[in-house]
């Protein structure tokens, strides 16, 4: 621990020794003096992937599109699903859009209000990946700029203008060597190549660190970074130590402290997690998979999203190992389903969203997800095919 953080924490400990705490809740002190998270570095890089096809899940709900193969769409290199609409990056970077026209997601194509095929995005060059976050997609570029478009207020970069919608693709100002951003539904956290992380949109929850507002910013005080989650009211990051930290909002036990409740926007070590290289997140919850292929689970347990097969809305803030499964090399998660890609290729899907027969009847607990071939990646709805393994 660095001699700053170490004055940091003396500080609380001080304050609220003096003060006895009387304005805080026992969630708000726990939450103060919650170990924090190590510092470190890192210089994490893009995930591989190779051109794939691209499957709809049959169980989502879309006006416009059926589940199975998606149609011109059988090599592509990165997926997103921002609910209306998705979007996929193409071997030579560049972006088609397929879907419905919501707060412009279809980027201004002549698809009219729906597109059953997909379109290509004007403009849109040397692309690598793409995520959705609320109601815009981000496509990130090789040398680290980041172009959105969509819903207004996340594609400007938090500016807050008279227009909801921007369906013209725009660079992201302010943002830099960033390699990839995570799916999420308020706020954007994107992972630099430096292990840092900027940060934009709802801060409500100190996602994005302080002081308050809304646009780009770096975060602070970050230990170095190799991946990042999104899930909502908290921040989620697998350190190049192989630790988790997190910080935000601590109602559902994202922070991994109890009693549960309180914020912060400094990152606390969740204890009980090692040799993690990956996290994600849905709606209230997170995922993280260590060095073994193991994959653990905290936070808000609605419709069976940690794989124990409960479904009661109840939340915990330990970690807990997801059973029957077997090793993970890639883990996901969108809104209230959990998923795992195994060392063969087999895609494993355990929470609600996505149940289909002859797996409509079971539980919350984890299944194997049929497909026409290996899967690489998930987002939301739609899976990345790749080559056999």
């Amino acid at each position: 621990m660095t001699k700053r953080r170490r004055a940091v924490g003396s500080a609380v400990a001080l304050s609220l020794a003096l003060t006895g705490a009387t304005a805080c809740s026992a969630a708000d002190r726990a939450v103060m003096t919650a170990p924090q998270c190590p510092d470190s570095s890192a210089s994490p890089t893009a995930a591989p992937r190779v051109a794939g096809q691209a499957v709809l899940l049959g169980g989502v709900v879309r006006s416009s599109l059926p589940p199975g193969p998606i149609r011109g769409w059988e090599q592509v290199v990165s997926v997103a699903d921002a609910g209306p609409a998705l979007a996929a990056v193409h071997p030579d970077g560049t972006v088609s859009v397929v879907g419905e026209d919501h707060r412009g997601l279809l980027a201004g194509t002549s698809a009219g209000p729906a597109a059953a095929l997909p379109q290509k995005v004007p403009g849109v060059r040397d692309a690598t990946s793409v995520a959705a976050v609320g109601g815009a997609f981000l496509t990130t570029h090789s040398d680290g700029s980041v172009t959105a478009w969509g819903d207004s207020f996340i594609a400007s970069g938090g500016v807050r203008g008279a227009e909801r919608d921007q369906p013209t693709p725009s660079p992201v100002p302010d943002v830099e060597n960033v390699i990839e951003v995570a799916d999420g539904q308020l706020n954007v956290l994107a992972l630099r190549s430096d292990g840092r992380l900027q940060g934009w949109g709802i801060n409500l929850t100190q996602v994005i660190g302080e002081p308050d507002g809304t646009r780009v910013r770096t975060i602070r005080d970050v230990p170095g970074a190799v991946s990042v989650a999104n899930p909502g009211g908290a921040a989620v990051i697998a350190t190049s130590t192989g630790e988790v930290c997190a910080w935000g909002n601590n109602v559902h036990g994202l922070l991994g402290v109890e009693p549960r409740g309180g914020q912060s926007p400094r990152a606390v070590l969740v204890e009980g997690l090692t040799d993690i290289v990956q996290v994600a997140g849905g709606h209230d919850f997170a995922l993280a998979r260590d060095t073994g292929g193991r994959v653990w689970a905290w936070g808000r347990t609605v419709s069976g999203v940690l794989g124990d097969g409960e479904t009661e809305d109840s939340s915990t803030a330990s970690p807990q190992q997801v059973v029957d499964v077997p090793p993970m090399d890639w883990i996901g998660a969108s809104e209230a389903a959990s998923y795992g890609i195994d060392r063969t290729g087999n895609l494993w899907a355990w929470g609600g969203g996505h149940r289909v027969a002859p797996y409509a009847g079971e539980d919350r607990r984890p299944y194997r997800v049929p497909l026409p071939g290996p899967a690489q990646a998930v987002s939301g709805g739609v899976v990345l095919l790749g080559p056999a393994r």
